[in-house]
């Protein structure tokens, strides 16, 4: 009889267990595999002149192309709101430019998602810059007509935010939760950089093209 108890208790311990890990599983955020799209002849054909530029270290060349892919599948279902160009650097080193520009609200979320993409068990440092407008939003008197560096803390745990430091060292939090905007920082989490490479270096090399 003792011994029935315990392959009873074995298999309500195995049960609880895989009532857990599916639950967990089922909660994990999964890449959008939606591939729906607007109509061709949505497609951008005139390039716009921006200087947003991102480089994506410290990974392959197979994760950043899927990784790309899968922010487009997200908002590109309507209308193409993000076309990434994607230049290889070096082996593991890529720069990802947009020749018919991007929203600049549209533009942190791509840093936030390809520093923390779905389906991926790790961090990929990002770091993207530009220019900021008067209409862009979370700007400020601060901040805007600035170069400015874009990039997520190395000590963020909230997953769902950017930081954002002006070319004279002005930092902001920005957040894309109901509820928070902009927030000022005493000082930058990252002291400013100035962008490893300009846009027109490597117009002329092999690229590819995400919509």
């Amino acid at each position: 009889m003792k011994q029935q108890y315990i392959i009873l208790g074995i298999i309500i311990l195995f049960a609880v267990l895989y009532f857990v890990w599916t639950r967990v599983k089922n909660q994990t955020p999964q890449p959008d595999t939606d591939t729906r799209r607007p109509s061709e002849n949505l497609l951008p054909t005139n390039k716009i002149a921006n200087d947003k530029l991102a480089i994506v270290d410290d990974i392959r060349v197979n994760d950043i192309q899927k990784i790309l892919q899968e922010f487009c599948n997200l908002y590109n279902k309507e209308t193409y709101q993000a076309i990434p160009r994607l230049t290889r650097l070096s082996d593991k080193k890529f720069a990802v430019t947009f020749p018919y520009d991007i929203n600049f609200e549209i533009y942190c979320y791509f840093i936030n998602y390809v520093s923390y993409p779905m389906g991926f068990d790790r961090h990929f440092k990002t770091i993207g810059w530009t220019t900021t407008r008067p209409t862009d939003i979370w700007t400020t008197e601060k901040s805007v007509n600035k170069n400015v560096m874009l990039f997520v803390s190395d000590f963020d745990t909230e997953y769902d935010n950017v930081f954002l430091t002006t070319s004279d060292n002005i930092g902001y939090k920005l957040g894309f939760a109901m509820g928070e905007k902009k927030q000022l920082l005493d000082k930058p989490e990252k002291s400013y950089i100035k962008q490893p490479i300009d846009i027109s270096e490597i117009e002329n090399e092999q690229y590819i093209d995400f919509k």
